[in-house]
């Protein structure tokens, strides 16, 4: 599938290569190394009646849920505002048809991924990022890697496709060093990882309690824990977040991008009514496997990866030390 786009490195050099004028490696490659491969016509868009019926959604004002959210897997909505008399089935079906297009569009773009990747969340964003009030590690104009605090994926990489719809306005980004920098450079801060192992096996009867009794659990694996520790470290680190090397990205009305969100520190200072995709990809499909995320930890502290990514009450008795 060719579809013009470029590259923009987000290393120290941040380097731009362009498709239309240069002989590019696999865009995969790009992505896995912690780029963001940027499309100046969103191919993955919709029509003009479904663009102006979402920039008249009202969002629920709610700690609770940061954006709009369409569950695929449930084809359920969240953080919609009931009292503003939302159309709630065309809603539903404008989300489900950018969720079903940009399924498409990365199963031939992106195809050795195409049977290795699960389907998580579509997200609207109607709200304006810059001054927005939220809690700080909810904070998205921090510096961050992504991690989900109730939805592990046991070492998946995070794939996340964006478009930007606002009619004039550009969505503007920060982004710093990348995951396998920052590792190496705070692991000296970070709760070792030994600690998150030695608390999955002193909660694993909890665990198991409580999917006895049917409660709900998070059942985060070593690997996702720490994921969440390291998230709220870079933006709980106002030393980090004054001085780290940025650059900026500016993403203008219509176009699209996507990033591994997991690997690329990155923040949002402004933009409204965005449009997003989550892809959860097995790191065994990549072109670059060594680059994903478990694959750091388990060179940074010498444990295997089956070790990281096993859920809490499904850890193994032994612990290597």
């Amino acid at each position: 599938m060719t579809i013009p786009f470029q590259a923009f490195m987000t290393d120290a050099e941040s380097t731009r290569y362009n498709s239309a004028s240069e002989a590019l490696a696999h865009p995969a490659t790009y992505l896995e190394q912690g780029g963001i491969l940027y499309f100046e016509h969103s191919p993955f868009g919709f029509s003009d009646e479904d663009r102006d019926f979402l920039l008249n959604q009202k969002q629920l004002e709610s700690p609770r849920h940061k954006n709009i959210a369409y569950k695929p897997h449930l084809d359920k909505l969240t953080g919609i505002d009931q009292r503003a008399g939302v159309d709630t089935l065309r809603l539903k079906a404008v989300l489900k048809s950018y969720s079903e297009k940009t399924t498409q569009f990365l199963d031939e773009f992106l195809s050795p991924y195409r049977n290795h990747r699960s389907l998580d969340y579509t997200s609207f964003r109607p709200l304006e990022e810059e001054g927005r009030v939220l809690r700080l590690r909810a904070r998205n104009d921090l510096l961050h890697v992504d991690s989900f605090p109730t939805r592990p994926t046991y070492g998946k990489r995070i794939l996340r496709v964006f478009t930007n719809i606002h009619p004039t306005k550009v969505r503007v980004w920060k982004t710093s060093d990348n995951f396998e920098v920052l590792a190496h450079r705070f692991k000296g801060q970070m709760r070792p990882l030994s600690g998150q192992l030695e608390r999955s096996d002193k909660t694993s009867l909890r665990q198991r309690l409580s999917h006895a009794l049917g409660l709900k659990q998070s059942n985060q694996s070593p690997y996702d824990r720490w994921m969440m520790d390291f998230h709220n470290f870079l933006k709980e680190n106002a030393d980090f977040q004054a001085q780290a090397r940025k650059a900026t990205w500016e993403f203008p009305p219509h176009s699209g991008w996507m990033v591994y969100t997991d690997m690329v520190s990155h923040s949002v200072l402004s933009g409204q009514y965005a449009l997003e995709q989550t892809f959860l990809i097995d790191p065994e499909a990549q072109l670059l496997p060594e680059k994903a995320p478990i694959e750091i930890l388990k060179d940074l502290y010498g444990y295997p990866t089956s070790t990281l990514r096993t859920a809490e009450h499904q850890l193994p008795e032994q612990i290597p030390v």
